[in-house]
């Protein structure tokens, strides 16, 4: 049986919880980060693409069906590639095929796992953004030790403006142990544990994700109404902010700010 919860999920849950602003950090010195600016374009990553490896690969528990549940998906899924079939002969088909014992053989698990997270992979696009600005890990970690900027979205207008552009957005939330996904779970209850959570480890970056299924380009261009904050770390080079002091006149509604860092703590200023 194919896997295909990945295209079978319809619909777009309610953004339920989306702060109005959320943050972008880029590193100036990245030509793809630039693209923010020079081309307002943000970038769908795919889950492959996540430092933690099993960040949407958290592994589906087949272990945990018992037999009268594999009995049960065998049924319901003669239904499908049956509709013809008796009563009787359902039940003969998911017999037959349990005694197959296909959901206890850990290789064709494996082999089953790996062809869908490759699909996963390439159907589904995640925009990380977060909550805060003046996050000191952050800009440590993805601005390039404050030589980089981040980017304040209005995400009501995003959300609202561009409803085609994203399937669902929502908080992660970060766990101990990674949530359980059971093959018996609905599409949707595996689809939003696996996109949105996270160990515990990664909490300091208060992360939201707005995400994209069945997509056919990462890239979208934003229109400039849409940007709310251009944030410059105080260590980027003095070139460097002017580019993007002069870029920023082309944004109908954005404010300039500095990022100051004092040890652990980072202040928003106006740029002054």
């Amino acid at each position: 049986m194919e896997n295909n919860h990945f295209k079978k999920l319809k619909g777009r849950p309610e953004n339920a919880g989306i702060p109005p602003i959320l943050y972008k950090y880029r590193d100036w010195e990245d030509e793809y980060h630039k693209r923010i600016l020079t081309h307002n374009e943000i970038y769908f990553a795919p889950p492959s693409h996540f430092e933690d490896e099993l960040d949407c690969r958290v592994p589906i528990r087949y272990d945990l069906l018992s037999d009268n549940e594999i009995y049960d998906i065998y049924y319901k899924s003669s239904k499908k590639s049956h509709p013809n079939y008796t009563r009787n002969q359902r039940r003969q088909y998911a017999r037959e095929w349990c005694k197959k014992g296909l959901l206890r053989n850990k290789e064709h698990l494996k082999s089953t796992d790996d062809e869908f997270f490759k699909k996963f992979n390439n159907n589904v696009g995640v925009l990380s953004l977060t909550a805060k600005s003046n996050n000191i890990d952050m800009w440590n970690n993805y601005s390039n030790c404050g030589k980089g900027f981040c980017i304040g979205f209005n995400t009501t207008l995003m959300l609202n403006e561009l409803p085609n552009a994203f399937g669902s957005g929502m908080e992660v939330s970060y766990y101990d142990e990674l949530p359980i996904i059971k093959f018996t779970y609905s599409i949707e209850r595996g689809y939003f544990l696996q996109v949105y959570s996270k160990l515990k480890k990664y909490e300091y970056e208060k992360e939201y994700r707005l995400t994209k299924l069945g997509i056919n380009s990462r890239q979208l261009s934003v229109p400039s109404e849409m940007f709310s904050h251009i944030i410059i770390g105080e260590n980027m080079p003095g070139e460097s902010k002017n580019e993007i002091i002069t870029l920023a006149t082309k944004f109908k509604n954005v404010t300039l700010y500095t990022a100051t860092f004092d040890n652990d703590k980072v202040e928003i200023v106006p740029l002054q």
